[in-house]
């Protein structure tokens, strides 16, 4: 099954190497990065509104049994979020995640990074073709569903947009 799942983020990241908005796609393998997964990772530059540059990480998480994988999306949208700025910053992804339709934004123990996570259960007995469409929409979506956020979370961080303001942006 390790072999199945490597081959299909191989194909991911060859998709993603012939993307022009994606600066760099690298495939890691578990043994590189001490880990029990390969994970692809992307570098984007002029992501969202506020062209800002974020790490896209792609992998399918360790499970027992073989009959369902979840293929997991992690992208890393700010990495230095002040400790005044965390209260404001959760309100507002709280409030959001609500209303998002796949993922959800969230912040890391210790306060200082914000990330968007989703998950995908895909079924290992369908054939890789598949598994592989499934897998490539995951990643689209996982990355297309925070995109048009991220300029006012990074707003509200710099405190350049408040909370009741944000929350008026969002749908009723």
């Amino acid at each position: 099954m390790a072999d199945r799942k490597k081959a299909l983020l191989e194909k991911l990241e060859v998709f993603y190497k012939e993307d022009d908005s994606i600066e760099e796609a690298s495939l890691f393998t578990g043994e590189e990065l001490g880990t029990q997964m390969d994970i692809l990772r992307l570098l984007i530059r002029d992501y969202g509104p506020g062209l800002m540059d974020v790490l896209a990480e792609f992998s399918f998480l360790p499970t027992e049994g073989d009959e369902v994988w979840f293929f997991n999306a992690v992208i890393t949208i700010l990495t230095d979020v002040p400790k005044e700025a965390v209260p404001a910053l959760s309100g507002a992804i709280s409030r959001l995640n609500f209303y998002l339709p796949y993922g959800a934004f969230c912040i890391s123990a210790d306060g200082s990074m914000l990330a968007y996570k989703a998950s995908t259960a895909l079924m290992a007995s369908h054939d890789d073709e598949k598994i592989y469409e499934n897998l490539e929409a995951a990643a689209e979506t996982a990355l297309l569903v925070p995109e048009q956020y991220t300029f006012s979370l990074e707003q509200i961080v710099n405190g350049k947009l408040l909370m009741n303001d944000f929350i008026k942006m969002l749908p009723q």
